[in-house]
């Protein structure tokens, strides 16, 4: 395959990436407020991709450095080697460039991409990063191995932990706002108070598109960053177009599920669930750790149900979603690890 068409195979590729990461995340930046009827679907999607294509570009290049070149060691300028601890000796045999092959960028994106793409279809909010984080690791395994020197294993530990703790950050935030916000409406006039409400939803709406854009574009052309390092501003604004279009186009199927499907939402849940996951997910983002949107906005649902009782979230619901996030980065991950060894396999 030429340079170019290798280019543009691989610009599709994460294109489709954050094609599935909009039609799937959507429900997290809009979900709740097109549940809770402030906004039509339609309207709300446009919203959401104007602001997450401003996250991408603005603030996208912290979490594309992790996904791009932070989990696999490629190259001797990104080993840190001591004394104690030297660099692997054989990296130049794996990475002679210096970086990811070509192949294992693109399978690592439609690894991700396929498996986003079935959790759209069957309606759950599964995790794009956890997708994507898995995709990398599993490519990496198949070219490495299971050589820990060749991965940073403390920032893979510090993903994995601050999957845990965003979702139930989120969960505690959301509770006591939405507690907060029943003190508030208890002294106010509701007419007043609803529109206000139905403004403050449409602003935290706004709010987590843009660090859903911070955050995922990362996910979605993080390993073009490895190929193209220097091209990072028109990469991070391809995510963003790539995710608005699928919120746009196909995102409507997981709104439903969010909004609508684990908890009643009206406006005071809406908001209290929109800002507090963004307030998460803005928070990781700026540490250039690729979180979950859709565990940060699950969190904060289930965080207002429970101010209702635990019999007002849908325990079905919930562990269809839990067991979504703990099967996508596996299945991503041998599912990469499988296709880099046929790939190989049938190229040697």
């Amino acid at each position: 395959m030429t340079p170019l068409m290798m280019t543009i195979v691989l610009l599709v590729a994460g294109f489709y990436v954050g094609w599935n990461i909009g039609a799937n995340d959507a429900a997290n930046c809009i979900g709740t407020m097109v549940g809770a009827r402030v906004l039509s679907f339609r309207k709300a999607a446009l919203l959401m991709g104007v602001f997450v294509i401003l996250g991408g570009v603005l603030q996208g290049h912290h979490v594309m450095k992790t996904v791009g070149s932070g989990i696999i060691i490629t190259s001797e300028d990104q080993t840190q080697a001591t004394p104690e601890k030297p660099a692997p000796v054989r990296l130049h045999d794996h990475f002679p460039d210096g970086r990811l092959p070509d192949i294992a960028i693109l399978v690592a994106l439609i690894s991700a991409g396929l498996f986003v793409t079935l959790a759209t279809f069957t309606k759950v909010p599964v995790s794009t990063s956890q997708a994507i984080v898995g995709g990398v690791t599993g490519v990496g395994l198949g070219i490495v191995g299971l050589d820990a020197d060749y991965f940073r294993v403390s920032v893979l530990m510090k993903i994995v932990s601050a999957w845990v703790i965003s979702p139930a950050l989120c969960a505690v935030l959301a509770f006591a706002l939405y507690r907060l916000l029943g003190n508030v409406a208890r002294q106010m006039n509701p007419l007043i108070w609803s529109r206000t409400l139905s403004v403050l939803v449409i602003v935290a709406a706004a709010y987590v598109s843009f660090s859903l854009g911070a955050n995922d574009v990362g996910n979605a052309i993080g390993p073009l960053l490895s190929k193209y390092p220097t091209h990072g501003p028109w990469l991070a604004l391809m995510g963003g177009v790539a995710m608005a279009t699928g919120a746009l186009t196909f995102g409507q199927r997981v709104t439903d599920t969010v909004g609508k499907n684990i908890t009643p939402l009206d406006l005071g849940g809406a908001f209290a669930a929109q800002l507090s996951a963004g307030v998460g997910v803005h928070l990781f983002s700026l540490l250039g750790i690729p979180v979950s949107t859709s565990q940060a906005i699950v969190g904060a649902v289930i965080g207002v149900g429970l101010t209702k009782g635990a019999q007002a979230v849908s325990g079905k619901k919930i562990s269809m979603i839990v067991a979504g996030w703990v099967f996508s980065p596996v299945l991503a991950a041998l599912y990469a690890y499988l296709t880099y060894q046929g790939i190989l396999t049938l190229l040697n």
